[in-house]
Order: C-alpha cells, then sequence, then structure tokens
C-alpha cells in the first residue's frame, strides 16, 4: 500500500478497477448487479480508513468494502458476513442500535445487526464524488459530505436520501462534519472552504478561519472548544462554536488526518506514524507510531489507550501486540 493515502483518498475519480454495478438511488429501487465485498483472509490487514465502538464492538472500514469486527477490544478481528460494495469505505457512524458506513462511489451502507449485514442505501459511481463524512442527529436525521461541495440528507434514517446545497459558489472538498451543542453543526473544507450551520444544517455559512489550507478532520477539545486540524500539520481552534478561529502551533508537518477526545486529552493522528497529544495546560506532544505508517482515524479504548486505523490494518497506541486478526 502506498504511504500518504490521503491523496488517493480525495481524488474522487478513483475507483476500485473492474468493480462498477449498477448504480441505484435510493434504497426502493432494485437492482441485480450489487458487487459484494470479498472474504479475504487478510482483509483485517488491509488499509482501514475508519473505527468507531458502537457497544460492546468495534468496528472498522476501509479498501475494497472491508468492514471488520472486534469483540473483544482490538485483540482479534473477523470481517462482516455481508457487504453489498466493493468500493472503499471511508467513514461509519453509529446511533442506537443502527450503523451507516459510506465512502466512495458516493456508497452509504446500514445495517442493524451490529455490523454483521449491511443493505446498501445508495450508490452512483457516476457522480464521481466520494462521501468523507456521516453525521446522525438521531436513528432518522442524518447527512453525509464529501468532494466537489457533495451534501446528501436523510431524514427517514436513510432511506432516501437527497441532495442538499452548502454553498452555491463553489464545490471544494467537504472532508469533516462535526456536531456542537446548540443545534450548530461545523464542516471541515478544503482551501479555506469550511462552513457553519447554527439551525442543524438547514442553511451554511462560510467561516473565516486563521489558515486559508485544507483541513480534513475536527475533534473537540473540552467542553467549550473544537479543533480543525489538516495540511502540514495545521491546527486551529475555537473556542465560540465556530465564529472566531486562533492557530495553534503543533510542532509538527506532518498531514493530520484523524483525532478523537479522551480523559480531558485530545490525540491527533496522521501521516508517516505521526501521533500528537494535545491539552490545554501542556500544548501539543509530539510522537510517532513505530509502524510509521499513515493513519486516518483513532478511538480511544480508555485508560489513555487507543485503537488507530490506518494502512494495513488498525493498530494499537500506545504499541501493543494484537494477539491475532482472523
Amino acid at each position: 500500500m502506498t504511504r500518504h493515502f490521503i491523496i488517493a483518498l480525495l481524488l474522487p475519480v478513483l475507483t476500485l478497477s473492474g468493480v462498477l454495478p449498477m448504480a441505484i438511488a435510493t434504497a426502493q429501487e432494485e437492482t441485480l448487479d450489487i458487487v459484494y465485498a470479498e472474504h479475504a483472509p487478510l482483509a483485517a490487514h488491509s488499509l482501514m480508513l475508519d473505527v468507531i465502538r458502537a457497544g460492546d464492538r468495534l468496528i472498522a472500514v476501509g479498501e475494497r468494502g472491508h468492514i471488520i469486527l472486534s469483540d473483544d477490544e482490538g485483540q482479534t478481528w473477523r470481517q462482516a458476513e455481508t457487504v453489498p460494495t466493493r468500493s472503499t469505505l471511508t467513514r461509519v457512524f453509529s446511533v442506537g442500535t443502527r450503523l451507516w458506513a459510506a465512502g466512495h462511489d458516493a456508497v452509504i451502507l446500514t445495517s442493524g445487526d451490529g455490523g454483521e449485514n449491511w443493505t446498501q442505501q445508495y450508490f452512483d459511481p457516476e457522480r464521481q464524488q466520494p462521501i468523507m463524512d456521516l453525521y446522525f442527529r438521531d436513528e432518522n436525521n442524518g447527512m453525509a459530505v464529501g468532494a466537489y461541495g457533495l451534501m446528501l440528507v436523510t431524514a427517514d434514517g436513510g432511506q432516501d436520501w437527497q441532495d442538499h446545497a452548502v454553498s452555491a459558489e463553489d464545490d471544494a472538498h467537504l472532508n469533516a462534519i462535526i456536531a456542537l451543542p446548540g443545534n450548530v453543526l461545523l464542516i471541515a473544507g478544503e482551501g479555506g472552504f469550511s462552513y457553519r450551520s447554527s439551525d442543524g444544517g438547514v442553511t451554511w455559512e462560510n467561516m473565516n478561519l486563521v489558515y486559508q489550507g485544507s483541513m480534513f478532520g475536527a475533534v473537540t477539545a473540552g467542553p467549550a472548544c473544537v479543533l480543525f486540524f489538516g495540511l502540514r500539520g495545521n491546527v486551529i481552534r475555537s473556542c465560540d462554536a465556530g465564529i472566531s478561529w486562533e492557530e495553534l502551533k503543533s510542532g509538527t508537518e506532518a498531514t493530520l488526518l484523524g483525532g478523537v477526545e479522551q480523559e480531558g486529552k485530545v490525540l491527533l493522528v496522521g501521516n508517516s506514524g505521526a501521533v500528537i497529544e494535545y491539552d490545554e495546560a501542556s500544548g501539543f506532544t509530539y510522537h510517532e507510531h513505530p509502524s510509521g505508517v499513515d493513519f486516518s482515524a483513532a478511538l480511544g479504548l480508555g485508560n489513555g489507550r487507543y485503537i488507530l486505523a490506518g494502512e494495513d490494518g488498525v493498530y494499537f497506541y500506545p504499541e501493543q501486540a494484537a494477539e491475532g486478526a482472523e
């Protein structure tokens, strides 16, 4: 797997060769041409782009429609039974007992049995707009954002997805969405184009960021603040729900792709094994994961431990040996 996969992730023309099943617009439309993810012995060691907790289960998603599950805090992993896509999956999200996963070819999947089996809700490879992030307020109301200004919204749990314009003036990539108290939503985007909504996503306004480069992720930092992070180690912070921003010195030029808040600290991860811990009192502390791989997401396990998703699968931080993967 080539290093710095963020470039491939952001190229909407990237598709998996030979896998272009018929597009469908909603779950109600019938198709006989869905191509299912292959069961592969090394699926748990393929590129993983996101990882979450859903109850007692960990779920990671990645290339070729691979979805892997762990019921022992990441010690062992197995592949989901039924996944109706071979498109690269970039995000997975859970609310209650319902899961959604999304990615390239504008594919959106859902599962109601803890990730064992999935159904396809949306798929449109002709758009050439990969989905970069998902957000659901509850089991009915959600949105997906992605390349070239893509935003899809649903009010029925994903049975029907509709286009929604964030801005009529540009088609910047929308890379991450985060919810804050007071019905505020923020979108981190490319080239200085990032957006704020104070009405739960009905209307949006362009934020004036102190850094005009690309932001790839967003994470809360304490009860009142949020961090955007992205290209060349740039990190900016807002403590007034996105109205004003300040630039922070991360101490690295590694592109940062994922982050998580746990136990009063924020962990940011990125290219070439970059792992950065942040808290307001101490600022940034740079570490480098021994694997040296590119990471795209992090999940807190408690007690200062994390799971990182990236090249060749999932890793522990601090590093420890997993017992194996099925």
